[in-house]
């Protein structure tokens, strides 16, 4: 991930809107165990208060911009954006920037926001499927902070003041962690200008040590539920690694779309659940590959054995050309729809200059992706996906939390 100050735009003249975010490379990962959750805390406020504008002014503004404001924080990064009509780009603009470096922080509104961060908490609480993605890189990254929840701990949480806020804004919300990316009839001199880069202050995120991976799988009971909730993951690859793009595809013909093999498996040619799929994530210094089901309890037995029957057979190396050749058109195709639009292409960008230090380029994407060859999938399947490395979690009743035999069990 890219230091300093980075201002990119894409101009587009003849745009009928435009989208522009402020991106700080700080997010819930950089935090120490003390502060873990000041992060997603202090972007509840960001559009609460800022600059000289009041909490009914702002909620004005942003109705009257079309409602396309939005502020958020991964473990990685926070950022504000907006997408709205080119003419109202000037005041977009000054309300992202007002946000990231100019909140005002109440301790009565942070209190407010606090109740309201609280009920996000309840709600991952009562979610099992929620649980067992937040406690899955628990189990592999054991206290990695990766591997902490973005919302992060609620008894941290309930003690933070405004004071706390306030620190840790002016340490890390600064020109050293930022990135402006905008997108539409916008002129990249005057967005600069705006921003009066000429000196950067403040230090920047420390990078983060790769987590050491741990195999099990962490069970949690609950009595009254009538399904397994169940988040496997197996060791990834980090966002910049060569390889990602054949993980990619590797994804894909796995469980990213209704012709994958755990869809057909599990649901079109068994009928065992509704819910089936896997996922990327990579971060910085390390990445997941995770498989996801839900099970009824009564169906969880054969639900193990259809999904370690298609991962042992996907590892070893039992993929079609025709699969991968499937699996990169779908990913080509999802690179033209995921940047078709003004937000979009913005967003876009954004992911790109992070990971990889250069804009998005759907060209150079799809280039990529040709370049996947199907021995390159099958060598990759061999690397990850090694049945003694699973780790994860499991949520539901007891009668449905025995585990396979091969996995090792933890208590969650």
């Amino acid at each position: 991930m890219e230091t300093g100050p980075t201002v990119f735009v894409h101009e587009l003249p003849d745009a009928a809107t435009a989208a522009v975010g402020a991106w700080m490379r700080i997010g819930s990962a950089h935090e120490s165990v003390d502060l873990a959750g000041v992060t997603h805390l202090l972007e509840h406020l960001l559009l609460r208060r800022c600059g000289d504008r009041t909490p009914e002014g702002i909620a004005q503004l942003t109705d009257s911009l079309g409602g396309a404001v939005d502020a958020f924080t991964t473990r990685e990064v926070c950022a504000v954006t907006a997408h709205v009509p080119a003419e109202r780009f000037d005041e977009a603009f000054e309300l992202v920037l007002d946000a990231v470096f100019r909140p005002r922080l109440l301790p009565d509104e942070v209190e407010l926001e606090r109740r309201v961060v609280a009920a996000e908490f309840d709600l991952i609480q009562d979610s099992p499927g929620e649980m067992a993605a937040e406690k899955a890189l628990a189990a592999c990254w054991g206290d990695h902070p990766l591997a902490r929840p973005v919302l992060g701990r609620r008894e941290v949480v309930e003690r933070l003041e405004a004071s706390d806020l306030e620190r840790y804004h002016n340490a890390h919300f600064t020109p050293a962690n930022l990135l402006v990316v905008a997108v539409g009839p916008v002129v990249k001199g005057e967005i600069a200008k705006r921003l009066g880069l000429d000196s950067v202050s403040g230090g920047r995120a420390e990078p983060l040590v790769p987590p050491r991976w741990s195999p099990g799988v962490l069970v949690e009971e609950r009595d009254g539920l009538e399904q397994l909730y169940a988040n496997l993951v197996l060791p990834g690859l980090r966002a910049d690694d060569p390889d990602i793009f054949t993980l990619g595809v590797l994804h894909q013909l796995l469980g990213g779309g209704a012709s994958s093999r755990l869809f057909r498996e599990l649901r079109d040619r068994l009928g065992l659940v509704y819910d089936v799929g896997s996922s990327i994530y990579a971060a910085a210094v390390a990445g997941v590959l995770e498989v996801t089901f839900s099970a009824p309890a009564r169906q969880t037995e054969a639900c193990w054995d259809a999904v370690f029957r298609v991962l042992g057979e996907v590892a070893a190396g039992r993929i079609t050309d025709d699969e991968v050749e499937l699996a990169r058109r779908a990913l080509a195709s999802g690179v033209v729809l995921g940047a078709e639009g003004i937000d979009a292409l913005m967003e876009a960008h954004a992911g790109e200059l992070l990971a990889h230090g250069r804009p998005f380029d759907g060209a150079l994407t799809r280039r990529r992706l040709d370049e996947v060859t199907p021995e390159r999938v099958r060598s990759l399947a061999d690397r990850v996906i090694r049945i003694d490395a699973v780790a994860g979690a499991v949520c539901g009743p007891e009668a449905a939390l025995r585990l396979p035999a091969g996995l090792s069990q933890r208590v969650a």
